[in-house]
């Protein structure tokens, strides 16, 4: 089910990012003009988002949920470029035993391996969040089927409070190969 969710997300939306780079200082709300991001709060978390990027407020419309994750976010760019855009998906799922962002960030690293074709993985590292939050995150090209494309995909999770697990995957163009402003928007993701 989350092989169909990603698909519906990249063949009705695409997309191309649209801001500039983002500073390592905080963000106040000069820098937000600067960067062009802006917070996006939601039930159980922050995010810091582009400008131009959407909300995709109907989401039965564009993205069946998954049978075992709950869709908490999902954001499109309102431009594209060479037929690609980027997205961001932010999913949830309760958890019934204790887990670390670390070790949930693997397991589901461990699933993309063995669920996509074409998988190739670009670096993976240690990724600590705004509020401090030690994960993992990986970056891989891969593709959900034999008809769709390449993708290159950005992924970590982050757990709240140990009882509410987020997975986290931007898409990316295939041909970036510096994901910094995109790891920095991701590490502004804040439980509430």
């Amino acid at each position: 089910m989350l092989k169909k969710l990603f698909i519906l997300i990249f063949i009705s939306l695409l997309f191309t990012s649209c801001w500039s780079d983002i500073e390592d200082t905080e963000l106040s709300e000069n820098s937000i003009k600067k960067t062009g991001l802006r917070n996006y709060p939601w039930k159980d978390f922050l995010i810091k988002i582009p400008v131009a990027w959407n909300v995709i407020t109907d989401e039965k419309e564009v993205i069946p949920s998954p049978s075992s994750w709950k869709l908490e976010l999902a954001i499109t760019s309102s431009e594209t470029q060479n037929w690609f855009a980027n997205n961001l998906v932010i999913l949830s799922q309760e958890l019934d035993s204790f887990t670390t962002s670390v070790n949930y960030s693997i397991t589901n690293n461990v699933w993309a391996e063995n669920d996509y074709l074409n998988y190739n993985k670009n670096f993976w590292k240690e990724f600590y969040f705004d509020d401090w939050e030690k994960s993992m995150i990986y970056n891989f090209e891969a593709k959900y089927s034999a008809e769709t494309p390449i993708i290159n995909f950005l992924q970590t999770a982050h757990i709240c409070e140990n009882k509410k697990a987020f997975f986290i995957t931007i898409a990316i163009p295939i041909n970036e190969k510096n994901t910094i402003k995109y790891e920095k928007m991701i590490a502004t993701f804040k439980c509430k």
